[in-house]
């Protein structure tokens, strides 16, 4: 998973860094995210995700940035559970909060559906989610390192790289 990701990222964040950078703050970003699904339960590795991530930014105020951001995840790495494998999708919307900076915090709650398998079991729930992170901005580029509480027993650590678009 690592030996794909790693130049997916980096095809990312070149073709963003060749974009001219003269677009404000607001507007609609979208993003690339992946990363370690952590289980707290006994026995359980964890599953490797990779994502999507849709935002717009829509108020700048002197502190920093306010939007709203959806994202989906699938595991594209399973992880070891007690009883074989398991793995997880989510689908999320957020209120995000970006402090001002080319180097900045991010804070962020929403609502997250998820669905976890386990073998042949599967549990689907919806519940309030919630994340901290922080990241660095070049040009029409966010490179964001994150940590998000999925659930009660799920952690996401998260690399996400998003893209200013001109809309």
């Amino acid at each position: 998973m690592h030996k794909k990701l790693v130049p997916l990222l980096i095809l990312c964040f070149s073709s963003a860094l060749a974009v001219d950078a003269v677009h404000g703050a607001d507007g609609l970003y979208v993003g690339v995210q992946a990363g370690s699904m952590n289980h707290d339960g006994s026995g359980f590795d964890s599953a490797n995700n990779l994502g999507i991530t849709l935002g717009y930014e829509f108020l700048n105020v002197a502190l920093g940035d306010i939007a709203i951001e959806g994202g989906y995840t699938n595991t594209v790495d399973k992880g070891n559970a007690p009883t074989g494998d398991w793995e997880i999708r989510t689908l999320a919307l957020y209120g995000v909060f970006r402090t001002a900076g080319p180097i900045y915090f991010k804070a962020k709650g929403g609502v997250l559906g998820s669905n976890i398998k386990e073998s042949s079991q599967s549990n689907t729930s919806t519940e309030f989610s919630g994340g901290i992170g922080g990241g660095f901005s070049l040009g029409i580029a966010q490179l964001e390192l994150e940590y998000t509480r999925i659930e009660e027993d799920v952690d996401f650590i998260s690399l996400t790289l998003n893209i200013m678009t001109p809309f």
